[in-house]
C-alpha cells in the first residue's frame, strides 16, 4: 500500500511559494506504483487524487486490505535527501486481551520488519547516490498499521527546490525503494 501523504484540504508543506507536498507525494506514489508493477508486485495507492484521508482512514484502509507492506511519502525541510523513518513503539505494558489488537500496538508484530525495510531503504537509496538517514518514530500512522510499514521522506536540495519533483530523483527514490521490497519480499512471504 503506497501513501501519498496529505491531500484535500491538507495541502503538507510549501517550497519555494509553488511547490506543495501532496502534489510532490503523489507523483512519487504514481511512479512508485508503476515501478512495483513492472517488477510484478501489485501495488495500490491510498489517494489518486486530491482528497482528503486521515490518519485513521490511512491505517484501517491498509489493515483491511491485509497489505503486505506499507509505505507512506512525504516532503519536508530541513536538509536535503530522503528520510526513512520505522515505527517506534511506547512502552505500553502487557497486551489487553490476547484476541484484541490495541490501535497503538497494531505494529508490534512487524516492528523488526519495518526496521529491516527502513534500513534496506536508506541502502539502496544510498547506493544510488543519495543522500539518506534511517529514523525510528512514532509517526501516525505507522503505529497503526498492521504489516511492515514505513515513512519516506524527501527533503529538497535548499539549492534546487524544484528538483524535488524532477523524474531523475524520483526515479531514483522509487528504484530505492523497489529494490529493497524486492529484496525482503520472498524472506517476509507466509509471514504474519
Amino acid at each position: 500500500m503506497i501513501d501519498p501523504g496529505h491531500g484535500g484540504h491538507d495541502p503538507g508543506a510549501t517550497f519555494a511559494g509553488k511547490l506543495i507536498e501532496k502534489d510532490i507525494t503523489l507523483a512519487l506514489a504514481r511512479r512508485l506504483k508503476s515501478e512495483l508493477h513492472e517488477k510484478g508486485i501489485l501495488a495500490r495507492l491510498l489517494r489518486d487524487s486530491d482528497v482528503t484521508v486521515s490518519l485513521e482512514q490511512r491505517a484501517e484502509n491498509t489493515n483491511e486490505q491485509h497489505a503486505a507492506v506499507y509505505v507512506a511519502l512525504h516532503a519536508g525541510m530541513p536538509g536535503e535527501g530522503v528520510r526513512v523513518y520505522a515505527p517506534a513503539l511506547a512502552s505500553l505494558g502487557p497486551p489487553a486481551s490476547a484476541t484484541f489488537v490495541d490501535w497503538d500496538r497494531a505494529q508490534a508484530n512487524s516492528l523488526s520488519r519495518s526496521q529491516e525495510l527502513a534500513q534496506k531503504i536508506t541502502s539502496e537509496l544510498s547506493k544510488r547516490g543519495l543522500s539518506a538517514n534511517s529514523l525510528s518514530t512514532p509517526l501516525r500512522p505507522l503505529n497503526n498499521i498492521v504489516p511492515p510499514a514505513v515513512a519516506v521522506e524527501l527533503a529538497p536540495d535548499p539549492q534546487d527546490l524544484q528538483g524535488i519533483m524532477g523524474q531523475k530523483f524520483q526515479t531514483t527514490v522509487a528504484a530505492g525503494i523497489v529494490a529493497a521490497i524486492v529484496q525482503l519480499r520472498p524472506g517476509w512471504e507466509g509471514r504474519q
